[in-house]
C-alpha cells in the first residue's frame, strides 16, 4: 500500500515554496523576510491543567533574563494550559528543562501550529433527540448535530468587559426638546463595564463551533425542570449534554458543572477561557495523533 506523504515531506514542501518565493524577492526585502523565516517562536504548553505554584515559575523562569517575578505572577495566575507564548527557541528548551527541574510538565510547541478557535454559531435554544440536539440560533434556523459527532463541551462563568455608550445630558436634551435641533456631536461617553456571563461551547467534528450565553438563552428544553435560579438552568444544560455525549472532552467548567453539587468555575476573562479552548484543541488534536499513531503500529 502505497504511504502518503509525511510530515518530514510536508515541511520540506514547506519550506522549498517559501525560499522559492524568497528568490524573487530582493535587497532589504529579502533580508527580513529570510529573518522572518528562521526566527521561530514558540509556546511553553501544559501536559496537564494543573496550576502551578509561582515559587515554581519563578524559580524556572531564572534561566531567562527577559523574565520577572511578576511575568511568574502573571503566569500563575493565568495558568489556562499555556503558560507563556512567543519564545525564542533557545530560551524554550531552557524554560522547559527549568519547569520539569521543578516538577511542571511542559511541552514546546510552535506558536504558528496552535489551533485556532473556529467561529461561532450563537445558540439561543435547543432540543434533545435520541440520535442528536437540534440547536436554534435567534433566527430560529436549525442545526442537527449528532451526539457521536460532539468533540468536546467547555462551559465557565466568565468575566468579560462590555463597552456601553451613555448619552450626556446635552444628549438628553436635545432628543427630548421640542422641535428645537441641537448639535450633540462628541457629547456621548464609552463606559467600558465588567460582566459575568454564563458562557458553554459546544465543539463538534468537521471544525464546528456553538456557543450560548445563559442570560440570552431559552431554556424551555428542560420542561418540569425549568427553575427560576438561573445558574441551576445552566448547570443542567451543560450536565444534559455531557450525559449525552459521554465520550467528549470536557474543560474544567464543564467537569465542575457536572460534578455533585455543581460549581460554577470562574475564568477572569474571555481571553483566559478562550487560552484554555486553544489548549483543549491542541490535547484532543494531539491524543488523536496518538491513537492513529498507535493503530498503524
Amino acid at each position: 500500500m502505497q504511504k502518503g506523504p509525511s510530515a518530514e515531506d510536508h515541511l520540506r514542501e514547506g519550506w522549498t515554496r517559501a525560499f522559492r518565493n524568497l528568490s524573487e524577492l530582493s535587497g532589504r526585502r529579502k533580508s527580513a523576510t529570510l529573518a522572518a523565516l528562521l526566527i521561530m517562536a514558540y509556546a511553553i504548553v501544559q501536559k496537564e491543567l494543573v496550576v502551578p505554584e509561582v515559587e515554581q515559575l519563578q524559580r524556572a523562569f531564572r534561566v531567562s533574563p527577559e523574565l520577572t517575578r511578576l511575568d511568574a505572577q502573571t503566569a500563575a495566575n493565568d495558568a489556562y494550559g499555556i503558560l507563556l507564548r512567543g519564545v525564542e527557541p533557545g530560551q524554550a528548551n531552557a524554560l522547559r528543562d527549568a519547569l520539569l527541574r521543578e516538577s511542571v510538565e511542559t511541552e514546546l510547541v510552535e506558536e504558528s501550529k496552535l489551533p485556532v478557535i473556529p467561529p461561532a454559531r450563537i445558540v439561543q435554544q435547543v432540543e434533545f433527540h435520541a440520535s442528536h440536539v437540534t440547536l436554534y440560533d435567534p433566527m430560529r434556523r436549525a442545526a442537527e448535530v449528532a451526539w457521536r459527532d460532539i468533540v468536546f463541551i467547555a462551559a465557565g462563568y466568565v468575566r468579560m468587559s462590555e463597552v456601553r455608550r451613555r448619552r450626556s445630558a446635552l444628549d438628553e436634551a436635545g432628543i427630548h426638546s421640542a422641535g428645537i435641533g441641537q448639535d450633540t456631536s462628541g457629547t456621548s461617553q464609552s463606559l467600558e463595564q465588567e460582566h459575568i456571563h454564563m458562557v458553554l461551547e459546544i465543539f463538534a467534528s468537521g471544525g464546528m463551533r456553538y456557543t450560548l450565553s445563559a442570560d440570552e438563552f431559552v431554556f424551555d428544553h428542560l420542561g418540569a425542570r425549568l427553575s427560576d435560579d438561573l445558574a441551576m438552568n445552566f448547570v443542567s444544560l451543560v450536565q444534559d449534554l455531557a450525559r449525552e455525549a459521554p465520550h467528549a472532552g470536557l474543560n474544567r467548567g464543564a467537569f465542575k458543572a457536572c460534578q455533585q453539587p455543581p460549581e460554577l468555575f470562574p475564568y477572569p476573562s474571555k481571553a483566559a477561557f478562550n487560552e484554555e479552548l486553544t489548549w483543549m484543541l491542541w490535547r484532543i488534536a494531539k491524543l488523536a495523533l496518538e491513537q492513529s499513531t498507535q493503530a498503524r503500529g
